[in-house]
This record gives C-alpha cells, structure tokens and sequence, in this order.
C-alpha cells in the first residue's frame, strides 16, 4: 500500500464545507445511483494546462473517526473497465483554525499499485508522483465546486 495526503483551503465554515462537500459527490450521482467523476493528471511541460484523465467510480459517505471523536468523509474510487487505475480508500477530514470563515480539506488514504511487482516499480518510478498530482488535481476540484456553491448560496439568497 501506498499513502497519500494533501490538503486545500476552503472559504466557509467548517460545517458549511461539510455539508457543501456532501452535496458535491451528491450531484455526481447518475440515475444508477453511482457517482462517476473525472480525475486529472496534469502534463508538465504543456503550456495549455493539458491533462490526462480517468472516469472512476467514486464512493463517498459521512463517518465518524475510528474515535468516534470527529466527523468524517469516507472515500473510495475505482477505475470502471481498468485494472491498471489504483484503487484509492480513505478519508476527506474538514477541519478550521483561526478564521472562522477558512476551512480545510484534507485527503488521506492508500491505495495499491496494479499489477504487482511491475506495477511497484512503476509507482516507485514515477507512479507515485502521478498519484500525488491525482489528489492534488481532485482537492482542487473539490475547492472550485465547493466555492461556486457558496457563490450561488450568497447570490441567490
């Protein structure tokens, strides 16, 4: 297993973020009641913000911390109809500090490589840094969906 984490910054409240993240994978389900969304892979050295990127099917529910002390997000996704995508599982934690009205979204979890011991290579090689950008990518859209609802919140109030 490999770790990841990262984390992003969010306007809102601690509970406006939860409850707007929810709402986020929310919209994402299709009639099938399966949430699909798109995760990007920027490709360095195009100036034209060029990305690689996969349809994964993506899990994500309200928990509680092995604790039981905090709120949490479950996540998973997987690729549909690829064994050489990592499967990903773990936690979306919102949490503030000082201002009030800042958030924190922070992504942690694991995930295996593919296809053994080649695959081990690969993610030692170069994998790893793809799996990194992957997350960074999804917490960014994470913070553009979570943003513009708040938008629409305040504009349509």
């Amino acid at each position: 297993m490999t770790h990841l984490r990262d984390q992003t910054s969010v306007r809102g409240t601690v509970t406006q973020t939860e409850a707007r993240l929810e709402s986020y994978f929310a919209s994402r389900r299709g009639l099938d009641g399966i949430a699909r969304m798109r995760l990007r892979v920027p490709v360095k050295g195009t100036s034209q913000g060029v990305f690689l990127d996969r349809e994964v099917r993506i899990e994500a529910w309200r928990d509680r911390d092995d604790q039981n002390l905090n709120d949490l997000i479950r996540i998973r996704w997987t690729s549909e109809g690829s064994v050489v995508f990592p499967k990903f599982a773990g936690t979306l934690v919102v949490w503030g500090e000082g201002d009030a009205d800042l958030s924190f979204i922070e992504l942690d979890g694991d995930y295996k490589p593919p296809l053994g011991l080649a695959g081990e290579l690969f993610d030692e090689t170069i994998g790893h840094r793809i799996a990194q950008s992957t997350a960074r990518e999804l917490l960014k859209d994470l913070k553009r969906g979570i943003e513009a609802e708040s938008r629409a919140t305040v504009d349509g109030s």
